[in-house]
C-alpha cells in the first residue's frame, strides 16, 4: 500500500512536471498584426499587453480580445494562437464618417458615433477630408450627434453625395438637425430620411430647373416642403 503511494505521488510529480515544462516551451515566439491601418503595431502591441517569450496560453483568447475591444478605433478582432509560438491578431478597424469640432476641438466620429480620436492637432496639418458636424459636443450632445451620424449614414447607403462635395451638419438637438451640402442648406429635423430626402429630391429639381436662389429648404413636415426664397 504504501508503495502504491509512492508511486502515485512520483507519478503526479511527474505529470506536474511535464505540464511546468510545456507551459515554459510553449511561448510567443512571433506576434503577427494584420488589418491595421490607422492604428500602429506598438499601439495594438500595447493594448495586449504581450511580447515575445509571454506564454502563448495566458491570458485567454477572450480576455485578449476585450483588451483589443477597448482601444476606440478597433471594431473587431480575431485571435488565432499556435503551438509553434506564432500569435496572429487580425484587426477590424472602425470607419471614420465625420469629424465634429465643437469649441476648439476636433474629433474623429465613426458609423456608430462613438469617437475614434482627438483630430485636433491632426487637423492642423490636414485638409478636411470628411463630412463636419458642427457645434454639438461629441460628450453632451450624445443624443443629437447620434443623429447626425445616422443622418450621413443615410446620405452615404443612398450615394446621395460624394467624395468632392462639401456637407456640415449643425443642430442643438435632433429636431432642427441643418445639413448644408454645397452652400445648399436643407433643415432636415431627425428621423423618416427615406420621406423627407424623396421630397427633397422632386423640389431640387424644379429649383434647378427654375434657377432659383433660395436661402433653405426644410423638409421637417410631413405634408409640404418649405421653400425660403433668397433674399
Amino acid at each position: 500500500m504504501k508503495n502504491k503511494k509512492i508511486i502515485v505521488i512520483g507519478f503526479l510529480i511527474g505529470f506536474l512536471f511535464l505540464i511546468f515544462i510545456s507551459l515554459k516551451l510553449l511561448i510567443i515566439r512571433n506576434v503577427v498584426i494584420v488589418g491595421n491601418k490607422n492604428l500602429t503595431e506598438t499601439q495594438i502591441r500595447h493594448a495586449l499587453g504581450l511580447k515575445e517569450g509571454n506564454s502563448i496560453i495566458y491570458p485567454s483568447s477572450k480576455t485578449l480580445y476585450e483588451r483589443l475591444r477597448k482601444v476606440s478605433w478597433i471594431k473587431d478582432a480575431i485571435i488565432r494562437k499556435d503551438l509553434n509560438g506564432t500569435l496572429t491578431i487580425q484587426i477590424k478597424e472602425s470607419i471614420p464618417v465625420a469629424i465634429a469640432m465643437s469649441e476648439d476641438k476636433a474629433y474623429l466620429i465613426d458609423y456608430e458615433a462613438q469617437i475614434l480620436e482627438d483630430f485636433t492637432e491632426k487637423l492642423k496639418h490636414s485638409q478636411i477630408f470628411l463630412p463636419t458636424i458642427k457645434g454639438i459636443d461629441p460628450f453632451k450632445n450624445r443624443e443629437t450627434l447620434h443623429a447626425a451620424v445616422e443622418l450621413l449614414n443615410f446620405i452615404n447607403s443612398k450615394n446621395l453625395a460624394h467624395s468632392q462635395d462639401e456637407i456640415i451638419i449643425t443642430g442643438s438637438q435632433p429636431d432642427n438637425l441643418t445639413m448644408n451640402m454645397n452652400n445648399i442648406k436643407i433643415i432636415v429635423g431627425n428621423g423618416d430620411f427615406e420621406t423627407k430626402f424623396s421630397k427633397y429630391a422632386i423640389v431640387n429639381s424644379e429649383i434647378r430647373k427654375r434657377g432659383l436662389n433660395v436661402q433653405y429648404v426644410d423638409l421637417r413636415f410631413p405634408d409640404k416642403v418649405i421653400v425660403k426664397p433668397l433674399e
